[in-house]
This record gives structure tokens, sequence and C-alpha cells, in this order.
């Protein structure tokens, strides 16, 4: 019996339209029982907006369903059954659609607070526990392994590790952190051991502050319902008046009534929700999900698209782009790269092991291998011990570069690549040059928008300015700002549209999920993009950003 409750309490809106829907076509279908038949349609669809109306006089707010609920109490007065029934049940419908609205904007919260960090590892003397992770305390030593997501945002007193903080910044690659570093939680440890000293806490950590930017953007109500509540305001009182004048003035309550009937806007209250509706279909067909259909009443005028990098411009898997080798063939590099990283599943080494298998290189024998946390790996091979890291692996085992050598290090780097240095028995023998390939799709993108009426494309990355100013640069993208937090990213938003700017937003990640519910248009994506993203976001779009 509770259970039917329950249902009949989740889903009391719909029952009393599917009710109130079917007595109203009985009406029509059986002439005989016209009038029984509307008027209970008419008191089924209009105690709840009696109900509404009651709220709104106790708060001294004058609602549009008290104008409803007057119009449908005059309809019966005078004998309009029909017009009591139809003004209430599109009332009731028309608020019916803009709860399933409502409903999947706050999916976007429910998503984020599903994945913050709920335990945390508490280093106390040479005493580890777990404990909640809201119960951490500023101060306190927290210890990350792999696969733990780090709870407090704080600095590293002790251990290296890789962060995967794709979902807070958007990059491809993992961090590499080591003692001194500051850390943020919702990061995810790939590799390595961390001890952590906690700054911020429960509600002032990052990943938490993100939480609060979504939810706060997505209280913001859309234009159109910010006009209906000012409308109600005056209309409903506007038209209450008229009806009582007319009154006065010819003593006739059925010509009150009546006005009070035509007064009611049963229109006005649905129209937003039934065009919504159509839009909604209309985009469907074209594989563009719409989630918020507020979204509608902007992209027209959009004259603005912002672009998330990581993911959306790129296809957000990092892959080896070239090979150089300084000593040997290029092949024999990749051969002992890939012999030091096959037992690692740090996202280089699987970059790397791709390109050995689509280029048909086999990984040269090895019976040795292990990992150097922030650093890179290392293996015995039958040539001697391989290296595959970053400069400071070459450094600790005592390889250094020759300047023709660190000049073309710096040159990839410059160019927005990560670079893996290959040596063996203390000789650097090359490096493999790792980028997040931009998407095919997104080439051509900033032209074909330009001739479509937006006037200005902007990526917001969590990158670094390297690789962003090369993928913005070879996509004609007008500016770019790199190394964006999510609230970063929440404020570039804000700021082009106290410029008068009409902005869309695209991206696919957690951390794009509060400029998603910032901007007048939100387009997630959702071929690659997290739940977070795509909930948050208006317009879900399945594949590349073909969207005007």
């Amino acid at each position: 019996m509770s259970k039917i409750r329950t249902i009949i309490a989740k889903h009391s809106k719909l029952l009393v339209i599917i009710a109130s829907g079917v007595l109203i076509l009985s009406a029509w279908v059986f002439r005989a029982h016209y009038t029984p038949f509307m008027v209970t349609a008419a008191v089924i669809a209009g105690l709840p907006v009696v109900r509404l109306a009651w709220l709104g006089l106790m708060a001294r707010q004058f609602t549009i369903p008290l104008l409803v609920s007057i119009a449908a109490a005059g309809a019966l007065w005078i004998g309009e059954p029909w017009e009591a029934a139809a003004v209430t049940f599109l009332y009731m419908f028309g608020s019916y659609l803009e709860d399933i609205t409502l409903a999947r904007t706050r999916a976007a919260l429910r998503t984020l607070v599903d994945m913050r960090p709920r335990t945390a590892r508490i280093k106390e003397g040479e005493e580890i526990r777990v404990v909640p992770a809201d119960t951490v305390e500023a101060g306190q030593t927290v210890v990350v392994l792999p696969g733990d997501k780090v709870p407090v945002d704080g600095v590293v007193l002790a251990g290296q590790a890789a962060l995967d903080t794709a979902a807070l910044t958007g990059e491809p690659l993992p961090a590499e952190v080591g003692v001194g570093d500051q850390v943020l939680s919702g990061s995810v440890s790939t590799a390595g051991y961390l001890e952590i000293k906690a700054s911020h806490v429960g509600a002032d950590t990052t990943f938490n502050r993100l939480i609060y930017l979504v939810a706060e953007a997505q209280e913001q109500k859309p234009k159109a319902q910010k006009f209906l509540d000012r409308f109600a305001q005056w209309y409903t009182p506007a038209v209450i008046v008229s009806a009582v004048a007319i009154y006065v003035f010819w003593r006739d309550i059925e010509l009150a009534l009546t006005f009070l009937v035509i007064g009611c806007p049963g229109a006005l209250v649905v129209a937003a929700p039934v065009a919504t509706v159509a839009g909604l279909g209309y985009a469907a067909k074209r594989g563009i999900l719409i989630k918020g259909g507020e979204r509608l009443e902007s992209i027209g005028r959009v004259d603005t698209l912002a672009f998330d990098k990581t993911g959306t411009l790129t296809q957000g898997k990092p892959r080896v782009t070239e090979v150089v080798p300084f000593d040997g063939t290029a092949e024999r590099v990749v051969s002992l790269a890939a012999a030091a990283e096959q037992r690692s599943e740090h996202h280089l080494a699987v970059a790397i092991l791709s390109y050995a298998e689509e280029a048909g290189i086999l990984a040269a024998p090895a019976t040795e291998w292990h990992l150097e946390a922030g650093m890179g790996a290392v293996a015995e091979t039958e040539e001697g011990t391989v290296l595959v890291g970053n400069r400071s692996l070459l450094e600790s085992r005592g390889v250094g570069l020759s300047a023709e050598q660190e000049e073309i290090l710096v040159r990839y780097e410059q160019a927005g690549a990560t670079i893996a240095l290959v040596a063996l028995n203390k000789t650097p023998l090359g490096l493999l040059a790792i980028t997040d390939p931009i998407r095919a799709e997104a080439f051509g993108l900033a032209e074909s928008l330009r001739r479509t009426g937006v006037r200005h494309t902007v990526m917001l990355t969590g990158d670094h300015p390297a690789a962003a100013q090369r993928v913005a640069g070879e996509l004609g993208i007008s500016e770019f700002r790199a190394g964006l937090k999510p609230e970063d990213k929440v404020t570039a938003i804000r700021q082009l549209q106290s410029e008068g700017r009409i902005v869309a937003m695209v991206g696919d990640g957690i951390n794009d999920a509060p400029a998603l519910a910032t901007a007048d248009v939100a387009i997630a994506m959702g071929g690659s993009g997290t739940q977070a993203a795509i909930e948050a976001g208006g317009c879900p779009k399945r594949s590349a950003p073909r969207l005007f």
C-alpha cells in the first residue's frame, strides 16, 4: 500500500493530467454525459491549481494560478464547463512540462554529488585509518594511493605520483606531482604514493565548489519564466479589478465572469512549454538532444561560441604523433620504449604501446620492469637498461642531453607536445612527441560558424598555453584562454556576457559543467561527454560540434 502511495505522490501531476484529459475526451464522445464529465475534469485539474493560488495568496503574491482558479470557477458559474476544464487542464499540462525540465537540471547535481570523494586515508604517526572525507580537518596528513580520489586540496609533503586531473582541468595527460606541489580534490591518482597536508577541506574543496557553481547557475530562472512571474504580478490583479469594475458599472455578473474567463492567459501559460516540446522534437530528428528547453530562447541569437579543448575540439586520447631518433632508427626507439612501458597503465604508456601496435613494431624482450613515480619507466633488456620518461628521469640516472638534443626537445615542448625521452645505457636514443590530436570534423568549424552569424569564438581550457595555442591556431579560433579551473571558465563566460554577448558553451567534461550551466546556450558532447556535463548542458550533441 505504501508503494502505491509513493507512486501516486511522485506522479500526481501526470495522473491528474491523464484523468482530466480522459474525462474531457469522454465528454466530447459521450455527449449525453457532457456536463458531468466536463465538470469532473475541471474539478480534478483545478484542485492543484487552487492549492497553488492559495499558497500564493498566503505569501501575498498575485499569481497565474489565482487567475486560472477564478476563471475556472467563473466558467462553471455561468454554465461553461468546457472553458473551466480547458484552462485548468492546459495549466497543469504546461506545469508538468516545466517539471520535466527542472528534473533534468537537478540530475546534473546528483551526478556530481555521486562523484565526490567519499573516504580519506588519514595518517597519524605510523597509523593510517580510513575516515569519511567530510570529517578531514585542515592540517591533517592525507595519504593517496593509486586509484584513490584526492579528498582534499593541499600541498604534497612526501612522495610522487601521476594525477589524472581531467575532471577538473580537462588536461588529457596526468599531471606529475611531487613534494611542494599543490593538488586539488577530485583528482585521481594513477600511479605513485602521496602524503598531502590538507589546506581546504569539506565544502571549501575545489570539487565541492564545482558542485556549488553548477547549483548556483541552475537556480537562475530562464528569461521567459522571469517574464511570466513579472507579468502575473500586474496582469492578475488588473483582470480581477477590471471584472469587478464591469460588474459595478453594468451590474451583470455573467458579463464580469465571462471577462474573467476570456482574460485567463491559458494559451500564454502553455505556449512556452508546447513550443519547447516542438523544438526538442525537431532537434532530436537531427541528432541534437536538448535538455533544458529554456536554451531555445537564446540559441538563435548566439554571437559567441566558447569551446572546451580536450575531448571537444580534440579526440581526448593522447597519441604519438612523431618519433625523433637521436641515434639509430625510429623503429628501434619505439621498440625499446614499448619494452619499458608494456606493464604500465599510464596514459603515455598506452599511447606508446598503441603506436607500436599500429606500426607493427614489436617490443624488445625485457626481463625486469619498474616504474619511477612521476618520472617514467625503467626496463632491463638484452641491450641493457632502458629509460622512458621525462627529463627528470634521465637526470636522476645521470643521462644528459647534448645542446642539439635539448634544442629539439624544447621545440616540441613549445609546440604543445608532451615528450617521452628514450635512453639506453645512459645514452639518449630519441624522443616520442605525444599530443591530443584535433578532431577531423573541427577543421573549418570556425569559418562555418562565422558564416552563420557567430562573430567570436574562444577556447577555454585547463591545458597549458602551448597546447592551447597550437589547437587555436590550427582551427582559426579567435581567442584562447589556458590554465583555467572550472570557476575560471565560469568567470570567462560571465565576462563575455557582461560585454553584451549571447554565449554558447561547448564542452564534455565534469570541469565544463559549471560553465555549461552558466552559458546562455550549453552544448555537451554526447559522444565522449561525461554524464555531469551532458546533464548540465542544454544540447547534448552525439558527436563533433557540427551545430549550426
